[in-house]
């Protein structure tokens, strides 16, 4: 079946592949990588078969370094900032806090950690008082629930990797786009595979780099609905882990959308709008920590009874603008 797919489409491959540069970016409004000094050793790496199905969850080349490290791995709620279970006691809280006060209280980190340490107060002032401590547990439950079926951004990728270690490009699935053709799963099977959980017979990169380059290139080319994208490496943990919070819709209502049979909008939701979210709620987040740090000084801290995405913004930035070594020290 891999070898009649990849016979019947090398053609449509080559057309494609000749088709004027930049014109899959344009339809989809995706901005290909220029060669702009920070991002010049990632655009030389993409053929030029490859940069029409490049995307950047930073827009393109336009995000910098500050931007990047918001998509790291950080604690999102007083729960995970402090290192202690849902069902933590005022006592764990205290010993937590403590412990957390010897490290990155910005007389022994120095003024990077005053905005962490104004969420550390507010954090051991919410979750050692039992009424706000149940309230608030209430809110991060939920919130777990609704972002990705409560599971916790760590920074790691779904795919297994068998690339080589310096290698900077990683294929990304959009299953909420994806129609479940098989197209790239019969020519790159050792890349591609589709999926029958609640993903409903999309397709997935279970290995990146299973297959080589040019049967990989050919396999994305094959998408009828271009949902098969080239990503930064470093992009690929927060993409695959937003993927898990997007609705899929019904295929049958996707192909009767396609052909004008039913008036209905899609989803809307797709992972690259969802990590650039994250980006936004923390960039914004960091302007929120950094202002309450500046009006209470190393004090304060008021307690919370509810959780949201502008206080999960604020407590990951706070976190990510920490020196590393803190990080290293007080959350090994």
């Amino acid at each position: 079946a891999a070898a009649a797919a990849a016979a019947t489409a090398s053609p449509r491959a080559v057309a494609r592949r000749h088709r004027p540069r930049g014109g899959h970016n344009r339809r989809r409004g995706v901005v290909a990588p220029s060669a702009s000094a920070s991002d010049l050793s990632f655009a030389l790496v993409l053929s030029p078969e490859a940069r029409d199905y490049y995307r950047d969850v930073l827009g393109g080349s336009q995000g910098d370094d500050d931007d990047a490290k918001y998509l790291d791995a950080a604690p999102c709620d007083f729960f995970e900032l402090l290192g202690v279970d849902l069902d933590a006691t005022s006592d764990d809280v205290k010993t937590a806090f403590r412990a957390l006060q010897r490290v990155a209280h910005p007389d022994v980190a120095g003024e990077l950690a005053a905005p962490l340490a104004v969420l550390l107060n507010a954090a051991c002032a919410t979750l050692t008082d039992d009424a706000t401590r149940d309230a608030y547990r209430a809110a991060v439950e939920r919130a777990r629930k609704s972002a990705t079926g409560g599971s916790a951004f760590d920074g790691r990728p779904v795919s297994a990797w068998a690339g080589d270690a310096l290698e900077t490009r990683a294929v990304f699935v959009d299953e909420s786009a994806c129609i479940g053709c098989k197209s790239c799963v019969l020519h790159a099977p050792d890349t591609f595979a589709m999926v029958e959980d609640f993903n409903a017979g999309r397709a997935r990169c279970h290995t990146q780099w299973g297959d080589d380059e040019e049967t990989t290139q050919v396999a994305i080319e094959l998408c009828p609905v271009e949902c098969i994208y080239w990503v930064k490496r470093s992009q690929l943990p927060v993409l695959e882990y937003a993927m898990k919070g997007c609705k899929r819709e019904d295929i049958a209502i996707m192909a009767r959308r396609r052909s004008g049979n039913m008036g209905s909008p899609p989803s809307g939701q797709n992972p690259f709008a969802a990590a650039e979210q994250m980006l936004r709620l923390r960039r914004e987040g960091k302007a929120f920590a950094d202002a309450a740090a500046a009006e209470s000084g190393r004090g304060g801290g008021a307690s919370y009874r509810g959780h949201d995405e502008k206080l999960s913004g604020a407590i990951a930035a706070a976190w990510l603008g920490l020196p590393g070594d803190v990080r290293k020290r007080g959350w090994p």
